[in-house]
């Protein structure tokens, strides 16, 4: 089977000194409507339907690996994260090798910030599912197609890439990327997120030839369901899009801006203008979703260059 990275390296990595800046792009945002609350409301109202259920169906088995999954997704969810850490941490203890517990609470302990145990769990994860038949998991928050777009195994290389991406182990993160290639390409939107991601860490590695390679071979149309965020910033690697067409129709505050802005601040450092990227990642921060993993992203990146080093690591 395949063999796994050594997840040992705690360095953050800190990008180098740039060229002179360029013009920040206009914001296209500007006459953006206000979001519809009642969507919002209803939205939250047949979450917490759901919950209810996954807390009847849990009282009744307790011990049902399923249930106890899906009470912690709904939890989640709803941003109770502590909660569902507790359900997680509980179910593992019925449950110790459950690499799908361990899935769900390593994504989690990213949210919460804790990068070092969602190391720990995610790796776990992945080696406990070395010998395992990978099966499409289900959809908490369905797409509009109603298509889940990932399986377990590609679900644990994401979060598990992106936990070292996030602790600035740019080089760990490509391994991942790389042993996860196959999983990640059998699906058009999970190869996008993956790719977006792994071009991201070549590029802060250093390995910029490499990285233009990987957005240059990306096959083209793309049936993409719901990763229609990270397919528009692969196009704009790939000089088919302007940072205005990416962010078009976008609001502050939604999980497409905190993504779609990350990612064009991460083109703008690239491009040498350290001034713009760090300004929308400071909108980002202002703006949430604290849970979008953009919103993480921008975060850690103003804290690992702002004076004294203060760089999230979790603990």
């Amino acid at each position: 089977m395949r063999a796994h990275a050594c997840i040992v390296l705690f360095l953050l990595a800190s990008c180098g000194s740039a060229p002179p800046a360029q013009p920040e792009p206009s914001n296209p945002i500007a006459a953006t409507p206000p979001a519809d609350t009642s969507k919002a409301e209803a939205e939250r109202a047949k979450q917490l339907e759901q919950l209810a259920a996954a807390e009847r169906d849990h009282a009744a088995n307790p011990r049902d690996e399923d249930n106890i999954i899906w009470l912690g997704r709904r939890l989640a969810y709803l941003e109770r994260f502590d909660e569902a850490q507790e359900v997680y941490t509980r179910g593992l203890e019925l449950h110790p090798q459950s690499w799908k517990i361990l899935r769900h609470r390593g994504h989690r302990w990213i949210t919460l910030r804790k990068f070092d145990r969602a190391l720990e769990d995610l790796a776990l994860a992945w080696k406990l599912c070395d010998l395992t038949l990978d099966e499409v998991e289900p959809d908490g928050q369905p797409n509009a197609a109603g298509i889940p777009i990932g399986t377990y195994h590609s679900n644990i290389v994401y979060h598990l890439a992106l936990a070292h991406y996030l602790r600035g182990e740019w080089r760990e993160a490509c391994s991942i990327w790389t042993q996860g290639r196959t999983l990640n390409a059998a699906n058009d939107d999970r190869l996008c997120s993956s790719t977006y991601w792994n071009y991201l860490a070549l590029r802060r590695d250093g390995q910029h030839a490499v990285a233009e390679a990987l957005i240059g071979g990306l096959r083209s149309p793309l049936k993409v369901v719901e990763n229609e965020s990270y397919q528009l910033l692969c196009l704009l690697f790939r000089g088919e899009r302007t940072p205005e067409q990416v962010l078009e129709g976008r609001q502050p505050g939604s999980i497409d801006f905190a993504t779609l802005a990350y990612g064009i601040a991460c083109w703008q450092r690239f491009r040498g203008d350290e001034r713009a990227a760090r300004e929308l990642l400071e909108k980002i921060v202002a703006s949430g979703p604290r849970n979008a993993f953009g919103f993480i992203a921008a975060e850690v990146d103003l804290a690992r260059a702002a004076p004294p080093a203060t760089g999230l690591r979790g603990s």
